[in-house]
């Protein structure tokens, strides 16, 4: 299986100064995080999911694969905001990503008229946006994904000093709003909390274990390790799924989800 690992931790907000201390010895601050005044950037990600909520559902039942589908932007926007059209697919603790970017003035066109070479940025030079592109699509109109809840935070995010590959990041500040819109993206107006004394501390590695003292942390807080989905906790922040029908909970295999 290729991917990453992905650990996720739920800590109090009072302990967030001593985690960045224990942190900030073996790891940098991201250079995205670092260009902002307060070293943190904000993540808006609107979520799609099937009229059934099959996404909602699977995370629920611990369905080993399965796939979350959103566009993704950051902080604020502006005419040249690059947004990203992104499959998440979880295999156990792994983690893969497809991912495309376009500009945000072009998402409503691009939906209703796909047109790669007119509207999908190759940031690689290759076709792989193209073809990342092309498997969001697929599922968009397979599964007649719908916009289902917009999720908010902002994110300190570290990368590791001696290992490039270890990234750790503070998710805090959790917030959304159902029933989304695409211009709603990077909106604050309708948003509602969806956590607030904790947050979630990620940590993302590639096979192999956690460092020795990522280990040590985590067990002098007694940090719980969870499977923590924003998408389902602003779910149920807003009770949101009494809003939706549940007519059917489609169990994923694995073909199917790695198609």
């Amino acid at each position: 299986m290729d991917g990453r690992l992905e650990y996720k931790y739920l800590v109090p907000n009072h302990l967030v100064d001593r985690i960045r201390s224990e942190v900030r010895p073996y790891m940098d601050v991201d250079p995205f995080a670092g260009k902002q005044s307060t070293n943190e950037y904000t993540v808006r990600s609107v979520y799609y999911d099937s009229p059934r909520l099959d996404c909602y559902y699977e995370k629920l039942d611990g369905v080993g694969v399965r796939r979350k589908f959103r566009i993704r932007g950051y902080n604020e926007a502006d005419e040249n905001s690059i947004v990203f059209l992104e499959i998440k697919r979880k295999y156990l603790n792994f983690i893969t990503k497809d991912r495309a970017p376009l500009l945000r003035r072009d998402l409503n066109d691009f939906l209703s008229s796909p047109e790669m070479d007119k509207y999908i940025i190759s940031l690689s030079g290759t076709a792989q946006e193209q073809a990342d592109a092309k498997h969001f699509l697929f599922y968009y109109y397979r599964h007649g994904l719908q916009p289902t809840v917009l999720v908010v935070y902002d994110r300190e995010a570290f990368l590791g000093r001696f290992d490039a590959s270890l990234r750790i990041t503070f998710d805090k500040n959790l917030r959304g709003a159902i029933f989304p819109t695409l211009d709603m993206l990077h909106d604050e107006e309708r948003l509602a909390p969806a956590m607030r004394d904790h947050f979630i501390l990620e940590v993302k590695f590639f096979r192999g274990a956690l460092p020795s003292w990522a280990i040590s942390m985590v067990q002098r807080y007694s940090l719980p390790r969870m499977a923590l989905s924003k998408y389902t906790i602003c779910l149920d922040a807003q009770r949101a799924p009494r809003a939706f029908s549940r007519v059917k909970t489609r169990t994923a295999s694995p073909a199917d989800c790695w198609a």
